[in-house]
């Protein structure tokens, strides 16, 4: 038994001094895999063997200290490296970001659900007249002055493309009570072309032995059905309807631009499109409308004078604290003599006051007593005698309910320095009240009394002011 035992002692010394030769030939490898032995403590004093339970004493598996022994040499586990795939990281506003949050809308529109639209109500009430219009742009602040306008550089011409009608030559054609189209395909049948009808029915006309060349009784034939007509020669196709396209070039610059766009529009024209870049004017037209322009250009040329009206709408607050506003009180403090006239409307009332200094005004007096913001202001330009429509409200904000105020103006200049107006106010719900009245050329009209419930039913303590100071245009010719 002790044989054993001192064997045993000898192999442990043997591979303990194994270990230290390794250790001291391989010292790299011990360095990386330096780790406590197991059989460490804090105190490196040598303890007894521990008796066994048949009194058989075994040796201690951990004698010697780290010292004794050198670095301990633990196994070292390699595995492999796990490969672990991560999404880009965006930055917010990078083209990474876009496309996630733009496949995160895919997906959602895919699975049929809702996502948050954006507000398209401010492209829809765009109007590229705003910022020309009413700023009050035009140079001169004259009571009267001229603008430079060639009168002959208007020309309306017609957009719809037309072919030119075969060369026929009509004898004799008779017809009693029929529509326009079906007498115009039984003139048309013989030379092979077809009428095509754009919008509908055609009133009934006559004709007793027409006799001319084709395309001048077609044309004959339809004024005569207040219709228009145009021709593709490709299809042998005559169509017929009672609108057109057109272009009309207006000269006079800006100021020219809109004292006919004001015109049209007074006179119920209201599909025009500007373009500002070339003062030129589009629209759709039947033949009563072509009518009505050629007219105000043949009017503009025999009396070539533009009434100019600077307009600004004024939303006027009470203050806390303070009584209601006295518009009795704000004209004696603001001058009886300054007041030249009254005219009574529907709603409210209009004063004509004198002239009035810059440091002077009827706004001033009002600032003492209440709230005054300016919400609107532009220029409105007419013909002489012509009634014309100016959408104040486009000058005011996308959001307020001025948007919707419109004045309807028919001025008539009796004398270089005196005029006659009619003038009504106008919301989307229809007339809000009407004046007519007389006043010199250096006065100003006031619109006072009207309340904001025309806007809003709830709304006390709000009232508006209207202002207008006119200004007498003369279109001459250039170099005059």
């Amino acid at each position: 038994m002790i044989h054993t035992i001192n064997h045993i002692k000898k192999t442990s010394l043997l591979f303990a001094g194994a270990l230290a030769l390794i250790a001291w030939t391989q010292p790299s490898l011990a360095q990386i895999a330096q780790t406590p032995s197991p059989c460490e403590t804090t105190s490196p004093t040598y303890q007894p063997p521990i008796p066994d339970f048949n009194g058989v004493q075994y040796s201690d598996p951990c004698p010697f200290t780290q010292q004794n022994l050198g670095p301990v040499i633990m196994p070292v586990i390699i595995q492999p490296a796990q490969v672990i795939e991560m999404p880009p990281v965006s930055q917010p506003g990078s083209p990474i970001a876009r496309f996630n949050e733009q496949q995160q809308v895919n997906r959602r529109l895919q699975k049929g659900k809702d996502i948050p639209l954006m507000d398209t109500t401010s492209a829809a009430s765009l109007n590229i007249e705003t910022p020309v219009r009413c700023a009050i742009p035009f140079p001169t602040k004259e009571i009267i002055s001229n603008i430079p306008m060639n009168i002959n550089d208007f020309k309306m011409i017609r957009l719809d493309k037309n072919d030119p009608l075969p060369r026929y030559e009509v004898n004799g054609y008779t017809f009693t009570n029929q529509p326009l189209d079906l007498a115009l395909q039984n003139l048309l049948t013989e030379a092979n072309i077809h009428v095509f009808s754009d919008d509908g029915l055609y009133p009934e006309i006559s004709a007793e032995d027409v006799r001319g060349e084709l395309s001048a009784v077609i044309e004959e034939l339809v004024n005569a059905g207040d219709a228009y007509f145009r021709y593709d020669a490709t299809k042998k196709k005559l169509y017929l309807s009672r609108w057109a396209r057109f272009e009309l070039s207006v000269p006079g610059g800006r100021v020219g631009l809109f004292a006919v766009l004001d015109a049209l529009r007074g006179a119920g024209i209201t599909n025009v499109q500007p373009d500002f870049g070339t003062n030129t004017l589009y629209f759709r037209a039947n033949t009563e409308t072509q009518a009505t322009v050629e007219r105000l250009m043949q009017y503009l040329k025999e009396d070539p004078r533009l009434l100019m009206m600077d307009v600004k709408v004024y939303r006027l607050t009470e203050r806390p604290n303070t009584p209601n506003l006295d518009w009795q009180t704000i004209i004696q403090h603001f001058g009886v003599k300054r007041v030249n006239m009254s005219v009574g409307g529907i709603m409210g009332r209009m004063i004509v006051t004198g002239h009035q200094k810059q440091n002077y005004s009827l706004i001033d007096s009002l600032q003492k007593q209440v709230n005054v913001n300016l919400v609107s202001e532009g220029v409105a330009i007419m013909p002489n005698a012509w009634k014309v429509r100016f959408d104040i409200g486009q000058c005011a904000r996308s959001q307020t309910p001025e948007r919707d105020l419109s004045l309807l103006l028919q001025s008539n200049i009796q004398a270089p320095d005196r005029i006659e107006t009619n003038i009504s106010l106008d919301t989307i719900n229809g007339e809000v009240t009407s004046f007519y009245s007389f006043y010199n050329i250096d006065d100003n009209l006031s619109i006072i009394g009207i309340p904001g419930s025309i806007f809003n039913k709830d709304w006390k303590g709000v009232e508006y002011l209207i202002t207008m100071q006119p200004r007498i245009l003369r279109l001459v010719k250039e170099g005059e």
